[in-house]
């Protein structure tokens, strides 16, 4: 996404989830770690009154101000989804 789109953490796109998330994952491998990584990158973009890149830099600046991205908060959304359902499959059945 870099490399074709231009854009770079800090821009104010999914990256700013992304990026943070895969290093967070590269370090420790844990699927939770990269979702929180993940979470804290999208709100961070609430405060970026700019984007410099991505579908929000055709928005005004007064409208994206505590907005989250859209692109980031859904990669911070797929984080946590797949940190929980592998967090399910991880733990022993209960019985009834």
């Amino acid at each position: 996404m870099r490399e074709c789109g231009g854009a770079a953490p800090g821009d104010r796109t999914m990256l700013d989830a992304l990026v943070p998330a895969i290093a967070a994952l590269q370090r420790s491998g844990d699927l939770t770690a990269a979702a929180h990584a993940a979470a804290e990158g999208a709100a961070r973009t609430a405060s970026m009154a700019r984007a410099s890149a991505g579908r929000s830099s055709h928005v005004r600046e007064e409208a994206l101000r505590g907005v989250p991205d859209p692109g980031a908060t859904a990669v911070a959304v797929v984080f946590a989804a797949v940190a929980a359902v592998m967090k399910t499959a991880e733990s022993p059945p209960t019985r009834r």
